[in-house]
């Protein structure tokens, strides 16, 4: 069970930090490029949800 918990809390740490990546990338292109911000800002909120997911579970 051990395993199981510091596996997810890894998960739930790599979900964090790829959302602040993709936070990150979405300030870059806001004004430069509309394509990658969208896109950016898609792949964001499907890291959101899946991070919702995960801390529900």
């Amino acid at each position: 069970m051990k395993n199981t918990s510091k596996t997810k809390q890894d998960r739930v740490e790599e979900l964090k930090n790829k959302i602040h990546y993709a936070e990150s990338a979405c300030d870059a292109y806001k004004d430069t490029n509309n394509f990658l911000y969208q896109t950016n800002s898609m792949y964001m909120e499907g890291l959101k949800e899946k991070l919702e997911e995960l801390k529900k579970s």
